[in-house]
């Protein structure tokens, strides 16, 4: 499993991919606040209101998946990486808690039209910090070159072997 959250058995590193699929739906939450902040495109700003409530709760959703794989990813940190990975950890469950609170604030305001004030000053400071990890996590993990697998290399020179 560990292997899999790190993103070994899939040949590329999970932890940025999540940040820039929560990165992306952050945009959107903002982009869906400000259009029903000044009502563009529409005359009745309802719909802005409960798709970006629904977006909070995907970007927190994604955010909790990104730290579970930053755990992964700073439990195999090398030791001179290992501050970075830490900030990582931090950063995406800053963002995530700023979310999760945005979104308990907007689950009340449903029927309003536009979000309140601090569920829309949380949704930025949120963006502000997810967007800080996200570069971070781009950093840290998209490069990395992992070495064999063990059970692939014991197969291999079990097949060498057997081929002699």
């Amino acid at each position: 499993m560990r292997e899999t959250l790190e993103g070994r058995r899939l040949g590329f590193a999970l932890r940025p991919l999540l940040a820039g699929v929560a990165l992306g739906l952050a945009v959107a939450l903002t982009l869906l606040d400000l259009m029903a902040w000044f009502g563009w495109g529409a005359r009745s700003t309802n719909g802005f209101v409960i798709a970006a409530y629904w977006v909070s709760i995907a970007v927190a959703i994604v955010a909790l998946l990104g730290i579970v794989t930053a755990v992964a990813e700073l439990l195999d940190a090398p030791d001179e990486d290992r501050s970075l990975a830490r900030l990582d950890v931090l950063a995406v469950s800053v963002a995530t808690l700023l979310y999760i609170v945005t979104a308990a604030i907007r689950a009340f305001d449903l029927g309003a039209a536009a979000a309140s004030p601090p569920a829309f000053l949380l949704a930025i400071a949120a963006l502000v910090v997810l967007i800080a990890g996200t570069a971070m996590s781009s950093l840290l993990y998209a490069s990395r070159e992992w070495e064999e697998i063990e059970e692939v290399t014991h197969e291999r020179h079990r097949r060498r072997r057997t081929a002699s």
